[in-house]
């Protein structure tokens, strides 16, 4: 989750996330941590997507949770 001042953090749409924004925010203690126990998986690749629609389509998707 991100508050709206993180935009004060990049300078242009180049900007690599995981680079200046992150190291800059974590060298002014702004990031903290939660603990979540439940599922989680990454959707950063068509990979990703395709194994998170397959999960879906067998009905076997740990995230849909009504009936």
């Amino acid at each position: 989750m991100l508050e709206p001042g993180i935009f004060d953090y990049l300078t242009s749409d180049e900007d690599v996330w995981e680079q200046a924004p992150l190291r800059r925010l974590a060298e002014e203690d702004q990031l903290v941590a939660y603990r979540h126990d439940d599922f989680w998986a990454a959707m950063d690749t068509l990979r990703d997507k395709q194994d998170l629609e397959e999960l879906w389509a067998r009905n076997r998707a740990p995230w849909k949770v009504w009936k």
